[in-house]
């Protein structure tokens, strides 16, 4: 059975797991995690916004603080005292959004995942890969450092209401995400295993489905090989390459007088097209 074992991004076993159509399955990703950031937006500015006030006021009371005790200043055990309260409320908006994900500031059971619908079957696929993760055996995720070594990360990774962030390619989930010990969790996370049996064990059903044929994404894509706008695009530049990608996209659908898709769709089509020529362009 180790022959069949590959290691491949959780993101891709994710989306085997929702759909035999393993680009459908990821188009699915990106619109079950962009709609599971719509909902946890509004409530993660407000953290962010308490966690900048608290920490400026940290900042502005403590360190001067210090400096008045040091130089024996009058008033300096008020101003260090504001400064610790301030710096106290910064612990506690870090903490708040821990117990948001975790139920606690420790992870000790999985909490009920965060989705804009918990009964949609991408999202219920999703779930029985999650469940499978959460258990302590010997199917671990991992990530690579930057000297190509592996890192097993704990179980408790995807007890959190935001695990789908783990999947997600970016978005407000995937910034939001704390892992269950230190704070902001970002890294690309892999599995080495049999793909097909683990459906099969977590009784996962991938929809047979494919992407629908109506957006025609193979002749969408020939039509920018040699365009003009695409061999000007400097992969070097970040910004702006994704959108000009989209908006082709979105023309040539649009020329055709045929429906175009979504941009979350369109979005992760480009993303792979602008990776593509990067690697091509290196070569």
């Amino acid at each position: 059975m180790d022959d069949r074992k590959e290691v491949l991004p959780l993101r891709i076993v994710a989306a085997r797991f929702i759909s035999a159509d393993e680009q459908a399955g990821l188009v699915e990703l990106d619109r079950i995690a962009a709609d599971a950031s719509r909902v946890i937006q509004k409530r993660y500015w407000l953290l962010c916004l308490a966690l900048v006030s608290t920490a400026f006021a940290t900042i502005i009371t403590l360190g001067p603080g210090i400096f008045l005790t040091v130089s024996d200043t009058s008033g300096a055990d008020t101003v260090v005292f504001i400064g610790l309260v301030c710096f106290v409320l910064t612990m506690a908006v870090f903490a708040s959004w821990r117990v948001f994900q975790y139920g606690g500031m420790k992870a000790s059971a999985p909490q009920t995942a965060l989705y804009a619908n918990a009964d949609d079957p991408a999202a219920r696929n999703l779930e029985r890969l999650f469940s499978l993760l959460q258990r302590e055996s010997t199917l671990r995720a991992f990530y690579r450092t930057t000297n190509g070594a592996r890192r097993y990360i704990d179980h408790r990774y995807f007890f959190g209401k935001l695990r789908a962030a783990h999947v997600a390619r970016d978005g407000t989930i995937r910034s939001a995400l704390f892992g269950p010990v230190g704070f902001w969790f970002d890294r690309e996370l892999f599995l080495d295993a049999d793909v097909l049996k683990l459906i099969a064990d977590a009784k996962a059903e991938p929809s047979r489905v494919g992407a629908p044929r109506k957006y025609d994404y193979t002749d969408a894509v020939m039509s920018l090989i040699e365009h003009p706008d695409v061999r000007k695009i400097d992969i070097a530049k970040k910004r702006g390459n994704q959108k000009l990608i989209v908006g082709l996209l979105e023309d040539w659908y649009r020329s055709r007088r045929r429906e175009v898709p979504g941009e979350t769709q369109l979005s992760s089509y480009a993303k792979q097209i602008l990776e593509t020529i990067a690697k091509n362009r290196s070569a």
